[in-house]
């Protein structure tokens, strides 16, 4: 065999198990219960964030020392489709998802239920963003860490935030599009609102506002589904080792039946479109313009008559005195 082979055989060996061990952006991760006041310290390397939030009456604080040089390498760097993004979420927060892990073993009394509540409930705490207002650009995909650090974003965001998560926890789940609007499905022994696709049941996972538990369907969300694209599960191991990143196979995107409820839903939120908005500010910018013309025109005419009736009087007294 060529030495040159084996030099190269070798030197992707390395470069293999290194990407493997070093993939993930979160140096340290710890979820404990009540409320942390102070977060990890920031160095020339890393970064110190702290996540509050609440879960059935009682509150959670998540600390995380994040990798500076990792979290930069996303600028610039290419928005995927959404299922390759989940996937690269799913290694690069592998740490975050070892830490509800350990939660999960300290809260054995939790139903598959409560533990995927309590992950949504952690997504749900960040703040809902525009991405327009936080970047610049519309429709910007973030990575899962950059939602993460950057505290917050749109639908589209928080979806492969926990999308990413859940997969690494081994749930199988999908994405669920509705018109201007992305969700998660998660498949298992649920009830509430949900959606069939090929066969496999997706309960409804919101991941903006909070308080939404799987099966909850907002009342201002749309029934209609466009489209779903189901996640293969690939669980995150206990203990950090090589794993190569996987690519899900494309999945042909048809129109699906509507989300069904075991109950009726509350009639969606009417909403107004930009350009129904638009048309009802210049219909009152007219009307409130009409109506400051008439004024205008009123004391203008009362001006006159006033001018007219004192030219007449003093034009009469001089008439008299001559």
């Amino acid at each position: 065999m060529d030495i040159r082979l084996v030099i190269a055989l070798f030197l992707g060996s390395l470069l293999i198990t290194a990407n493997g061990t070093a993939e993930d952006a979160l140096s340290g991760v710890r979820i404990v219960e009540g409320i942390v006041q102070q977060r990890p310290p920031n160095t020339r390397q890393t970064l110190g964030k702290r996540y509050v939030w609440n879960f059935k009456g009682k509150s959670y604080t998540a600390l995380m020392t994040i990798d500076i040089e990792k979290y930069n390498s996303y600028d610039g760097k290419e928005r995927y489709d959404i299922p390759q993004l989940v996937e690269e979420g799913r290694t690069t927060l592998g740490n975050l998802t070892r830490e509800f892990q350990n939660m999960f073993r300290q809260r054995r009394e939790w139903s598959k239920q409560d533990r995927v509540d309590f992950v949504l409930s952690f997504v749900q705490s960040l703040p809902y963003t525009h991405d327009d207002v936080t970047t610049g650009y519309d429709e910007f995909r973030r990575y899962a860490i950059e939602t993460l650090i950057d505290g917050g974003g749109d639908c589209e965001d928080t979806t492969i935030l926990v999308a990413a998560i859940l997969r690494g926890l081994g749930e199988k789940t999908a994405l669920i599009f509705t018109p201007g609007h992305i969700a998660l499905g998660v498949s298992g022994n649920f009830t509430g609102a949900s959606v069939t696709h090929n066969g496999t049941t997706y309960y409804y996972c919101e991941t903006t506002g909070t308080g939404w538990t799987v099966g909850t369907l907002p009342p201002s969300s749309g029934t209609t589904v466009t489209d779903v694209v189901p996640l293969a599960p690939s669980k995150i191991a206990t203990t950090p080792k090589p794993n190569k990143i996987i690519t899900p196979e494309p999945t042909p995107r048809k129109p699906s039946s509507e989300i069904t409820t075991p109950t009726p839903q509350t009639p969606p939120i009417k909403t107004t479109t930009p350009e129904a908005s638009k048309s009802e500010t210049q219909a009152d910018t007219k009307s409130k313009s009409r109506l400051g013309t008439a004024i205008v025109i009123l004391f203008i005419l009362i001006g006159l008559g006033i001018s007219t009736v004192y030219f007449l009087h003093r034009a009469f007294k001089e008439q008299r005195e001559y």
